[in-house]
């Protein structure tokens, strides 16, 4: 990697040696660490050129959770986008207990298989594959029928959608060392302004929020993490340097399709091989994320 970093352009070249030269380093040491300590040596906007051009092969050698854990081989982070619904904010219940209610009056049952195809997606599109999975025809209930109701349900409990453990340090953290950070979520304008209505000056440390409403392409579709790039202040950050957390397989198909790293917080009730997903890494949780390992700040 040391080599790649010499050579990948003329005007990071010397930068990039005279500081290796300085500091005495050995490959011993571990490459991963090594370059991740060079390129925090760089200037931000030297160190996304940098990042871009090792991409291609260092994302590669993160493919699997496993693999990341043991060669972190991937580029430094320079931006976070984050999933909402089950990520940041505990609404994932509510939407399970309203769904099956209008389903029990058709002796159906939303299991989490069914959750997990849906999770991610907008509403509508979400609400025809809940239906059509369960067999349930336009003649007893309309995926427009049923996100009526489901949202009547939802109304009320929305406001009060607790946040998730660890999310608001993280949010705060990244935030206070001025790393870009934006919200991807497959929710629609009204409902982002619903469930964020008591964590207002949390959600307001975003640089940028895109909600599955301003897209046309539903998760797995890379566009909305994309776009959520795209909004983020400039410099632009290559995509492979972009962290994505998630916490559905919709989702992380979605930012492994547009070329990112992602961590993957999934529900404890989501079945194993559901997780088996492509991820960068898997976590248990929020607090279990140590910045530092991803090259960004660490907690004080």
């Amino acid at each position: 990697m040391l080599e790649m970093l010499y050579k990948i352009c003329e005007p990071a070249a010397s930068p990039i040696r005279d500081f290796y030269l300085r500091s005495g380093l050995r490959k011993e040491r571990g490459i991963s660490r090594i370059g991740n300590r060079i390129l925090r040596k760089l200037d931000f906007s030297l160190r996304i050129r940098v990042t871009t051009l090792v991409s291609a092969s260092t994302f590669r050698m993160a493919a699997t959770p496993t693999a990341a854990a043991e060669m972190r081989m991937a580029p430094t982070v320079l931006a976070v986008i984050f999933d909402m619904d089950g990520l940041l904010l505990d609404t994932e219940k509510a939407y399970t207990i309203a769904q099956q209610h209008i389903l029990d009056r058709f002796g159906r049952t939303f299991t989490w298989e069914l959750k997990a195809q849906m999770m991610g997606r907008q509403a509508l599109e979400a609400a025809k594959v809940l239906l059509d999975a369960l067999q349930l025809s336009p003649a007893e209930i309309t995926p427009e029928q049923f996100l009526s109701e489901r949202d009547a349900l939802l109304h009320d409990i929305f406001p009060e959608s607790p946040l998730l453990p660890g999310a608001e340090r993280l949010v705060r953290h990244l935030a206070a060392h001025r790393i870009p950070i934006a919200v991807a979520t497959g929710s629609n304008q009204s409902q982002f302004a619903l469930k964020t209505s008591k964590h207002r000056d949390l959600f307001a440390l975003f640089d940028n929020v895109v909600t599955g409403d301003m897209v046309h392409r539903a998760k797995p579709d890379p566009a909305i993490f994309l776009r959520a790039v795209e909004g983020l202040p400039p410099p632009i950050p290559a995509p492979a340097s972009v962290l994505v957390f998630e916490d559905a397989p919709n989702g992380v198909q979605a930012a492994l399709a547009a070329g990112m790293q992602v961590v993957m917080v999934p529900d404890g009730g989501l079945p194993v091989e559901l997780q088996r997903c492509g991820a960068t890494a898997l976590l248990g949780s929020l607090e279990d994320f140590k910045p530092e390992e991803w090259g960004l700040p660490p907690y004080a």
